[in-house]
């Protein structure tokens, strides 16, 4: 006889997405409201079972700490903005007590970083993360199989979405797989929404990559080379055309020069690291492909009006909870 009930246990990290943890919720209760029964329960789970804030600023209650944890059939961790950072021993014990015991382990977004840091990852198993924090996973792992999917599923219970609706997606797909896509249909009807497979990547959908344009090559180029910046006529040899109709579509398409967007790209790249790790300036600056500190500091200035250390106290200010202790 099939089981009927099936449990999923939600560990929530500090300044975790609100978006990631609704869509999950949405997708267990549809079903239960549409069959009339309780085919689906959740909890949600803090390490010390105390209220938790999410990205946006808003407070959640839990159903309890980590001792609350029993057996479910599934576990899923919602990482955070600073998710190594905000560690902890007694987590990691849970987790690896729980694969042990056959749940099977999600990680959304950052929770990567806490899968990979509780050491349940093996050479075989297959990660994706957010696309602004890959590169700072593939700096800590460098062992570690990521890809750029939106979701991946692994053989020996391991499971990663990326994050955003790609949470949804990796949902879905458990839900088909356990109890049959009749189930999975009825909850994307509902949420009137289209399920993607697991080959999607993020490029993909950033990007658009199914259209032969020449802008969207030449940023792919841009991002494979960020710490070392090439030339910009070097790309448009890559892409068989002349300097000057590279020059022509960017304006055209996004009203600055390739050689402006390539600098922004950089900044960016170096705003996340700022955001998600702990890094020195001088070495954020380098990652991002800068000789001199000083032309990092001016050009990040510019498009975010604050310094680097500036942006990065003002979002740790707001992050930043008394009330979260190490365990």
């Amino acid at each position: 006889m099939k089981k009927k009930t099936f449990s999923f246990d939600i560990i929530l990290q500090p300044e975790f997405p609100s978006n990631s943890l609704v869509l999950i919720q949405e997708a267990l209760r549809i079903t239960n409201q549409y069959r009339i029964n309780e085919i689906f329960k959740s909890k949600l789970i803090t390490i010390n079972a105390k209220k938790i804030r999410s990205s946006n600023g808003q407070w959640w209650k839990t159903d309890g700490g980590l001792e609350a944890i029993k057996n479910p059939d599934f576990i899923i961790v919602i990482g955070g903005n600073l998710p190594v950072q905000k560690k902890s021993k007694k987590l990691f014990s849970a987790l690896r007590t729980a694969h042990k015991n056959s749940s099977k382990i999600i990680a959304v977004d950052t929770g990567a970083f806490l899968i990979a840091e509780s050491g349940l990852i093996n050479k075989e198993t297959i990660v994706c993360t957010h696309w602004e924090t890959k590169s700072n996973f593939i700096e800590r792992y460098p062992d570690i199989k990521i890809v750029d999917n939106i979701y991946t599923i692994n053989a020996n219970g391991l499971m990663f979405a990326a994050g955003g609706i790609s949470t949804l997606d990796l949902i879905l797909e458990c839900i088909k797989k356990i109890k049959g896509k009749d189930y999975s249909d009825e909850i994307a009807n509902a949420l009137i929404y289209r399920p993607r497979e697991k080959s999607t990547t993020q490029k993909n959908e950033r990007y658009n990559l199914s259209m032969d344009n020449i802008c969207q090559k030449s940023i792919l180029i841009m991002e494979k080379n960020i710490e070392t910046p090439i030339k910009i006529n070097e790309i448009a040899k890559k892409l068989n055309i002349s300097l000057r109709t590279l020059e022509r579509k960017f304006y055209k398409l996004y009203k600055i020069s390739p050689i402006k967007f390539y600098v922004n790209l950089r900044i960016k790249f170096a705003r996340n690291l700022l955001f998600y790790d702990d890094r020195k300036i001088n070495e954020i600056s380098s990652i991002a492909g800068f000789n001199y500190n000083s032309v990092f500091i001016n050009s990040f200035k510019k498009i975010y009006n604050k310094t680097p250390s500036e942006y990065r106290k003002y979002f740790r200010n707001q992050q930043f909870d008394k009330s979260i202790q190490k365990n």
